[in-house]
């Protein structure tokens, strides 16, 4: 299995990457525009030496000032963009969603967090996967929602690519993710597993469904928007009461069916 490195050393090695390239960049341009690294340093009003450094990938001399500046000297622009890359690190938030959810689990079931992709190179991974005897389910979870659709379009891709049978959307419950939601009445037509249901079933350890109509299917999922549930949490190492103490909010769960053949 391919080691899988830290978000830090992952940066760490791009920005080595990119320190190098642009220091091989300012340094044969700088050369074939015919101007010295001396006229540049005057240019800039700092060392030779600097310069030098800067041609070198020196980290302690490359900034983000200089470059530009560099840049600029000698006929180039410097640019930068961010983009996605991968699954965002998820939070404190994030993963307690989650572990809100598998308490409500029957103890039978199986549970993977961070699931890779089976795609070599794809840096994406499902929150969670369910297993039991004859079924699966990709849980994808989101705490604050911003673009829903986004949201269903990343499950629905991580869902036929891990080829699980189900889909499970789970969504914190907030008065802003409640809003989001309200404002997509289509999906109610595309997930047809209430909450209560869904839950009920998987806490006896039971496919939760969700099949519909060949022709009813839209990217191979279904969705629809379901009502909130509450979790109350029990005393450490019990189960769930309905004492008001310790209570939690559990969040919103979609279901989502078969993928399309």
């Amino acid at each position: 299995m391919p080691h899988r490195l830290t978000p830090s050393a992952l940066g760490e090695r791009r920005s080595r990457q990119l320190r190098h390239r642009l220091a091989e960049e300012l340094l044969s341009t700088r050369i074939a525009t015919g101007i010295s690294r001396r006229e540049v340093a005057r240019r800039l009003a700092v060392s030779a030496d600097r310069i030098a450094r800067v041609e070198r990938g020196d980290q302690t001399a490359q900034t983000i000032d200089i470059l530009a500046r560099m840049a600029a000297s000698v006929g180039l622009q410097l640019a930068a963009n961010l983009c996605l890359d991968g699954d965002p690190v998820r939070d404190r938030a994030h993963l307690a969603l989650l572990g809100r959810f598998r308490a409500r689990l029957r103890t039978s079931l199986r549970w993977r967090t961070e699931v890779p992709m089976p795609t070599s190179g794809d840096r994406r991974s499902g929150d969670a996967v369910i297993a039991g005897v004859d079924w699966d389910a990709l849980v994808e979870a989101e705490t604050a929602v911003v673009d829903l659709q986004l949201v269903q379009r990343k499950a629905a891709a991580k869902h036929r690519d891990l080829s699980t049978k189900r889909l499970i959307l789970l969504v914190a419950d907030t008065r802003r993710n409640r809003e989001v939601i309200r404002l997509h009445p289509e999906l109610r037509d595309r997930l047809p597993i209430g909450t209560r249901e869904c839950l009920a079933k998987l806490a006896r350890g039971l496919d939760p469904g969700g099949d519909l109509p060949r022709d009813s299917l839209s990217e191979g999922i279904e969705a629809r928007v379901l009502k909130t549930t509450k979790l109350r949490q029990g005393p450490l190492g019990g189960g769930n009461t309905r004492s008001d103490r310790g209570r939690r909010r559990l969040g919103t769960v979609r279901r989502a069916g078969r993928r399309r053949a």
